[in-house]
């Protein structure tokens, strides 16, 4: 995990008890890389860095690139307040030329019946990146589109940056992110998200949908 730096990124909007068990994982997850947190709180653990913008996407992707310039390793990883992680997500390394998502990703609303459900498509918040490559994406997106929401990196809709390869991969152990009210998703904030028909109550090493929806309060 010596070539890997993972940025955390939050606004301090999740519960705190979740906050603390969150980080507990992440950090179990990271086997020893480097960690930068990116909050609106000050955090005493990684290197911090504190962000004052109104919460939006295009301020992830702003945060993303405060934290790829800080990072000195060749490679990057994301990690979000609301998702839990697991080490053999972070072990993958993709090519030098291409972004990495891995599509072992499992969603749970924080409403309604406790049940995990799969969607197959890419999330900012798995991206394992090579750091420099990000860098020139990111950098490039903010000169010619300072202030449009253009999706994940290596897969900007109708723009005319350059393409970059996008690769995905599996996982044996899923991670789990949830879907709560304090997120930048309107169909979140107002519960009107929909569930994928793929579904289960109970997932290896995470345990059933029920009991670790409890946490997250």
């Amino acid at each position: 995990m010596q070539d890997l730096t993972i940025i955390f990124l939050t606004v301090n909007k999740v519960p705190k008890g979740w906050a603390q068990y969150q980080k507990e994982v992440l950090l179990k997850a990271a086997g020893g890389a480097s960690i930068i947190t990116i909050s609106r709180e000050p955090l005493d653990w990684g290197t911090n860095l504190i962000q004052t913008e109104e919460p939006s996407v295009i301020n992830i992707y702003r945060q993303i690139l405060r934290g790829a310039k800080e990072a000195k390793t060749p490679f990057i990883a994301i990690a979000e307040d609301d998702v839990l992680y697991n080490k053999e997500h972070y072990s993958y390394r993709p090519p030098m030329d291409s972004f990495a998502y891995n599509f072992s990703r499992w969603g749970v609303f924080t409403w309604g019946e406790p049940t995990y459900y799969w969607r197959e498509r890419i999330s900012n918040a798995t991206l394992i990146a090579p750091r420099e490559l990000a860098i020139k994406s990111l950098e490039d997106r903010f000169v010619r589109y300072p202030n449009r929401q253009i999706g994940e990196l290596g897969k900007e809709i109708n723009t005319r940056l350059p393409r970059y390869n996008v690769v995905t991969y599996y996982t044996t152990l899923p991670v789990i992110y949830f879907s709560h009210i304090n997120a930048i998703d309107h169909l979140e904030i107002s519960r009107r998200k929909r569930m994928s028909l793929i579904r289960a109550f109970d997932i290896p090493y995470w345990g059933r949908a029920e009991d670790l929806v409890k946490k997250f309060a």
